[in-house]
């Protein structure tokens, strides 16, 4: 059955389901869903799938009962009804937020302060990554190359041991590297945030040097200036994080990587706001 901690339309949720119990059920049909929901109007899924009735709390359990969902199932069902149906962006930021908290978690482990070095160097992170499929043999040399931008063998060899030493990775016995954790998350306070945001201008460094060295074929570069307030801001980074989380998951289940690749999103304010005094000077 169609996985529904997968959408983010309840909509094509439903259009799915159906397409999926019709394909494998002779004697499935609008009418009999219905019926099975114990709702008069034998076409009313078709009309809410094609957008044409809305669901109401009852009508949400019904549907939600005759699809035989778990608990957890029908709690994300109900959201998703509401998210989608919200009528204001602050309805919509809320019921999103909840949808966040209730799909399913990624294995993800937490980078301690006390390992807070991982982040000095930008290439600590992707020897992470390099070393689960590029055998380099003991070569450092060869693993420095490999970077885009090149490294030096001392510096590969230093994060390396780095990443030895802070747990990150562990050699086999047949002289392999492995990730001890999968995906890696922090949270830092206040006080050391410095520390990861000088870790991301690094990064867009590394960027920068990409749109010079690196054939457009072979990345991906979007631009976009908008206007909009502050409630929706908030829907815009709990939508972003979810992307990033969905795009983690499915480089978790990539059985043949080949290369590295960076993500980075930016979302900030090129303008003042209407709440400040445009009069104001900068200081």
């Amino acid at each position: 059955m169609a996985n529904i901690f997968e959408y983010q339309d309840y909509r094509l949720y439903l259009k799915d389901f159906y397409a999926e119990q019709k394909a494998s059920k002779k004697n499935f049909s609008y009418r009999s869903f219905s019926e099975k929901a114990n709702i008069n109007a034998p076409s009313f899924l078709f009309y809410v799938i094609t957008g044409k009735r809305n669901l109401t709390q009852s009508t949400i359990l019904k549907i939600s009962h005759a699809i035989g969902h778990s608990r957890e199932e029908a709690d994300y069902f109900e959201l998703l009804v509401l998210f989608n149906q919200a009528n204001t962006i602050t309805e919509k930021t809320h019921y999103y937020s909840k949808l966040i908290e209730i799909r399913k978690p990624l294995d993800i482990s937490i980078v301690d302060k006390d390992r807070y070095e991982y982040y000095y160097s930008w290439y600590n992170v992707v020897i992470r990554e390099v070393v689960t499929f590029f055998d380099f043999e003991g070569d450092f040399n060869r693993l420095g190359a490999f970077l885009v931008p090149a490294i030096s063998a001392k510096q590969a060899k230093e994060s390396i041991r780095l990443l030895e030493r802070l747990g990150f990775i562990e050699r086999d016995s047949n002289g392999l590297y492995h990730q001890t954790q999968n995906i890696l998350q922090t949270r830092v306070s206040a006080v050391d945030a410095f520390i990861i945001e000088k870790f991301q201008i690094d990064m867009m460094q590394v960027a920068i040097h990409a749109y010079k060295n690196i054939p457009v074929s072979r990345r991906m570069t979007t631009s976009t200036t908008i206007s909009i307030s502050r409630e929706t801001f908030e829907l815009f980074k709990l939508r972003i994080r979810e992307l990033q989380n969905q795009l983690m998951e499915m480089a978790r289940i990539d059985s043949k990587p080949e290369s590295v690749y960076q993500l980075t999103m930016n979302v900030f304010p090129i303008s003042k706001s209407t709440g400040e005094d445009s009069s104001d000077k900068d200081r």
